[in-house]
């Protein structure tokens, strides 16, 4: 059963609530209980809010994204107590002379994140880990980071079609070939697509001008960059008795990134990009907690029972990051359940041919905000989007960019999203905070972008 408009009231009380009281645990709990009572008052299941929080452990993605969480607490945290961050932070500004100014600081996070086009969440995490101490060092605000870190993650994955993004593209379009509304190959269609791709071009094009030119937005010069209610805890302090060595992040960090890759490998049958991301970050995340635990123990830098007691620390820092995660996933599943997707692309109704690409982008974009998932948001959008486009003769590549356009820039306007949840958790910034100074670019990248479609709309055919 679909419930219309009502479908839109539990994202929008999600929504003001969270700008209101910028709590996003109230908000998420607030938008789960209005779904079950809408959920009860219609169709009698009056559990259904309750169970949606259980049912996310059923999932075996959400479950998997979940402990990664979880993980990402422990790596940090025992890089940072074996005198890694400090290591590396020494070799980069004192040794080598290779990060010594905010600019470079910056320009690192940046270029990892295109680098690792691959998966977008190991590239917000590498960029994230790696570059906080320098960011730190010369006081660029952590929002900056998490700015950076979620602008050259899901944009640049969407980029490339030889990764898993590209690979979950290529299935949407090669359903619409399967049925026979369009023809072709899928991996022709999704190349083609690349320079409709406008918001992602936009959004990474943005953060390279902004660090170049070393000019922010009011929003962002405004914040004092200090972390909130930051204090030297005995855990910082014992990390500081540590023997500061680089090589103490970087193999671990090595060695995510090839974990990650050789599983996406193993998983894929001999192809990276056809890999499983969720399967391949979580189990890469466990080899290189392995690893990394008997790397330590090696040099005598901890024993394996102080290194678990690392590892569960690092889980407790990251608790209540991981619990908006789970909320956030329960939404969303019920967000689902109310029909909330295919109502807002039905709502489109019948459009001009020279509207069809903006109207798509605009729509997508209120969509992937409401729900918090790009990737959700294409799939949704996609099996409307092409057949409209067949039909009123519309490019079928700048329909495919349009989707893809709005389903990452309203992910990166939402709240409620597990990439803007990620980059603030990794950056280490309150999730609103993020979202707030963070919007404003996206703003101005998704406003030239609709106006990109709405001229593409007239001109090109």
């Amino acid at each position: 059963m679909d419930y219309g408009w009502v479908s839109l009231l539990p994202m929008v009380l999600a929504l003001l609530l969270a700008v209101v009281t910028r709590d996003v645990l109230i908000a998420l709990l607030s938008g789960i209980l209005f779904s079950d009572l809408i959920l009860g008052y219609y169709g009698g299941d009056v559990f259904a809010g309750i169970d949606g929080i259980a049912e996310v452990f059923l999932d075996g993605w959400a479950v998997r994204s979940i402990l990664f969480c979880l993980m990402i607490g422990s790596f940090v945290h025992v890089i940072e107590m074996s005198g890694g961050i400090r290591g590396l932070l020494i070799l980069l500004t004192e040794r080598k002379q290779v990060v010594t100014s905010k600019r470079r600081a910056e320009l690192l996070a940046y270029l990892i994140g295109l680098l690792l086009f691959i998966e977008a969440t190991s590239s917000t995490v590498i960029s994230g880990v790696s570059a906080k101490p320098f960011f730190d060092r010369y006081g660029i605000p952590r929002e900056k980071l998490a700015y950076i870190t979620d602008s050259t993650s899901a944009p640049i994955a969407w980029l490339f079609p030889l990764n898993a993004a590209g690979a979950f593209l290529m299935a949407m379009v090669g359903t619409q070939i399967s049925a026979g509304t369009i023809g072709g190959d899928p991996l022709t269609y999704v190349v083609r697509s690349i320079p409709f791709q406008l918001y992602s071009i936009f959004a990474v094009t943005l953060v390279g001008i902004t660090i170049v030119t070393g000019r922010d937005l009011k929003i962002m010069e405004e914040i004092s960059g200090e972390r909130v209610g930051v204090e030297e805890t005995s855990a910082v302090q014992e990390e500081e008795k540590k023997k500061p060595r680089a090589m103490n992040m970087i193999l671990p960090t090595l060695s995510l990134i090839l974990s990650i890759f050789g599983i996406l490998y193993i998983t894929g049958e001999g192809s990276i990009g056809s890999g499983n991301g969720s399967v391949a970050i979580f189990n890469g995340m466990i080899v290189t907690l392995i690893l990394t635990g008997i790397y330590y123990g090696i040099q005598g830098v901890v024993d394996p029972k102080k290194y678990i007691e690392w590892c569960v620390e690092g889980m407790s820092n990251f608790l209540q990051i991981t619990i908006i995660l789970v909320l956030a996933f329960a939404l969303s599943n019920l967000l689902n359940q109310l029909g909330l997707g295919r109502y807002m692309a039905e709502i489109s109704g019948d459009m001009s041919p020279v509207l069809l690409p903006v109207s798509i982008f605009l729509l997508g974009s209120l969509t992937s905000v409401a729900t918090g998932t790009s990737g959700g948001t294409a799939a949704v959008l996609m099996p409307i989007a092409i057949p409209m486009a067949v039909n009123l003769g519309v490019d079928i590549h700048l329909t495919i960019g349009a989707v893809v356009s709005s389903a990452v820039f309203g992910d990166h306007c939402s709240p409620i999203s597990d990439s803007t949840i990620l980059a603030s958790m990794i950056s280490e910034v309150d999730v609103m905070d993020h979202v707030k100074t963070q919007l404003p670019y996206a703003l101005i990248s998704g406003g030239i972008s609709a106006a990109g479609f709405l001229l593409l709309g007239i001109f090109y055919r």
